[in-house]
């Protein structure tokens, strides 16, 4: 596990979201049980990525969450950040407070090169890129494919 049990759970979620036709919106609840993440969780996660803007809710009858952007805008970068915040990728692997160049940690020098690949690929990769690799692996199971 590189970021929370949080930012896995909104991710995991927004690419199932990423599966469902252009504007489907679709309650808490149905996303917790297709994703296998704890109900009252979610439910706080996604209400703080409508507080951020990556999300759309309503209430009532057809109400639900679903994206105010396109998955295809929103790099996966922005909810890693959304969530983590803006100082994920400065921080030192191994917690420590005074970790940079001039002052590194025992694990410095592999983690910044991992962490600056990590990042080039979660600013590359977008919530769409997501929902069709999870297609496609459900696609591969469903065929009887490797899984």
């Amino acid at each position: 596990m590189i970021y929370s049990a949080t930012t896995e759970y909104a991710i995991r979620a927004l690419a199932h979201m990423a599966t469902l036709p252009p504007g489907q919106r679709i309650l808490a609840r149905d996303l917790a049980a297709i994703t296998g993440v704890p109900r009252q969780f979610l439910g706080k996660i996604l209400h703080r990525l409508a507080r951020m803007g990556l999300l759309e809710s309503a209430k009532g009858r057809g109400g639900g969450f679903r994206y105010a952007r396109a998955p295809e805008s929103v790099p996966l970068a922005e909810v890693v950040e959304a969530v983590e915040g803006e100082d994920i990728m400065k921080l030192c692997v191994l917690g420590l407070d005074q970790c940079n160049d001039s002052q590194p940690c025992p694990m410095h020098d592999q983690w910044k090169v991992f962490r600056d690949r990590l990042r080039d690929r979660i600013h590359a990769a977008t919530l769409a890129d997501l929902g069709r690799n999870l297609k496609a692996k459900r696609s591969m199971i469903a065929s009887g494919g490797p899984g």
